[in-house]
């Protein structure tokens, strides 16, 4: 049951990135009409062009050590890049908030088109802000950022999401009710949009539970799995307690999206009835296979596809895909992590999603947990493994040099900076410089990801403090 709130205005329905991961479509023209509901677009100053934010919430600021900071390179017609590049904190004009010490401004990052004004917005979590509502002492906010031509030039503190001190944890965004409108789900409150400018939705649904029973929610992601045009969402729950073996029980959860919003959530099972143990590093979804659903995909020391269909995830025999599958470079070891950060698009422009996969404990060379990241074609067949790449920072055309511990590739993410159609692959090594954190932006042909043209950027291109920082451990959601 929805409760009411005012209701508001209804603009032309336009929209932003709804669906993790899933496979991007470019606008044919720097000012194009609107996209649907459904597409993922991250374009924060309605150019056509993708734009890539980043955050380090972990960095100083103003001398107040972790207070955070997010970076923001605008694509163009030429590409991501750092000419046109701009860092948000909480003491920048239009930002709301003061610059404190362990806010963590950037902790989590969402996209969506809240207002629906055909400007992505962005959601900044700062997990450590102490605030109060209501007369309520409350701890972590969550800040909306409001794209406009001009980039982002102001900014919101949304209310509060329960009468509870506790306001942080992840944020999901979709049209969970297919009405054409963004909406947001936290902790059991989903928000329909769309949001004024005060961040008062709609409407609420409360009691949005995306776990079966009482456990905790590890990971969760939005997308159309059944291809019905609804975005429903998928979650990785554990149990609060290990078991008499000292494990913890892990479950996967698929929540179908409806003209009424989510309904209950559904455990997913294998073939024999048991629970898909998705003891996971990372978890995203994206069409795989080019039949408009969103597929799901899970990673760690290997990557699981559970594959959609009309009425949800066909969970009983995930396709599984290592560093032993033929045509996957490299070889299975203890210690590997592949598939450890996930991201899903169409790389290639074939129409098709790739599974971007990092392995941020590869050791080569003699060089422990330097880190590589691979990008495994989709297909018809979905992947196979067959024309995978992989790419480290020893690869040729790569800036900078492979080091032990850098873990590169730990985090991923991809961005339609040049609107060809084609996603580039972003990656991080948030070890980088002894813990400074750097972002790598590669390039994307109708071959695949090339490092040709790829570049870096960390805090000396930033003008940030690179201590400590991390630079890359978040992008959006």
């Amino acid at each position: 049951m929805s409760e009411s709130v005012l209701p508001r205005p209804r603009r032309a329905v336009v929209t932003a990135i709804a669906l993790l991961g899933a496979t991007t479509t470019a606008l044919p023209i720097a000012h194009a009409a609107p996209a649907t509901a459904t597409s993922a677009r991250q374009d924060f100053n309605g150019d056509g062009y993708e734009d890539l934010a980043v955050a380090a919430p972990s960095a100083t600021v103003n001398g107040r050590t972790r207070a955070g900071y997010v970076a923001v390179l605008y694509g163009s017609a030429g590409g991501l890049g750092t000419g046109n590049k701009m860092v948000y904190t909480q003491a920048s004009s239009g930002v709301p908030g003061t610059v404190e010490m362990d806010d963590r401004f950037g902790q989590r990052l969402a996209t969506a088109d809240l207002d629906g004004d055909g400007f992505t917005d962005l959601l900044v979590e700062s997990g450590g802000e102490r605030w109060q509502q209501g007369g309520i002492d409350r701890q972590g906010s969550r800040t909306v950022l409001w794209g406009g031509r001009g980039g982002f030039t102001s900014g919101k503190v949304l209310p509060a999401v329960t009468t509870g001190p506790y306001q942080g944890g992840p944020t999901v965004a979709g049209d969970f009710n297919g009405d054409g409108h963004q909406d947001l789900l936290q902790r059991g409150r989903l928000q329909f949009g769309p949001f004024g400018r005060d961040g008062v939705p709609t409407a609420t649904q409360n009691g949005a539970e995306i776990v079966d029973g009482d456990m905790e929610v590890n990971a969760a992601v939005a997308g159309d799995v059944d291809g019905d045009g609804i975005t429903d969402l998928v979650s990785v729950a554990r149990t609060y307690d290990r078991d008499d073996e000292g494990n913890y029980g892990y479950q996967l959860n698929y929540v179908h999206g409806s003209a009424n919003g989510l309904q209950a959530p559904t455990i997913l099972k294998d073939a024999q009835g048991r629970w898909i143990d998705p003891a996971t590093s990372a978890l995203a979804v994206g069409d795989v296979n080019g039949d408009h659903r969103a597929d799901i995909v899970l990673g760690d020391a290997r990557i699981q596809v559970l594959y959609a269909t009309a009425s949800g995830p066909a969970a009983a025999t995930p396709q599984v895909i290592t560093q032993d599958t033929p045509g996957v470079p490299g070889v299975q070891e203890r210690d590997d992590s592949f598939g450890s950060a996930l991201s899903v698009g169409d790389v290639d422009g074939d129409g098709y999603g790739d599974i971007l996969a990092g392995n941020r404990d590869e050791t080569f060379s003699g060089l422990r947990q330097a880190g590589t990241f691979a990008v495994v074609p989709g297909g018809p067949n979905g992947p196979t493994g067959a024309g995978t790449k992989v790419f480290s920072q020893n690869t040729a055309d790569v800036p900078g040099t492979a080091e032990q511990g850098d873990h590169f590739g730990d985090n991923t993410h991809l961005v339609d900076g040049n609107g060809d159609g084609r996603a580039e692959p972003v990656v991080a090594a948030t070890q980088e410089d002894s813990g400074a954190g750097a972002v790598w932006v590669f390039r994307s042909t109708s071959a695949g990801a090339t490092a040709k043209g790829s570049f870096a950027f960390g805090a000396r291109v930033l003008g940030t403090v690179a201590s400590g920082a991390g630079l890359g451990v978040t992008f959006p959601n």
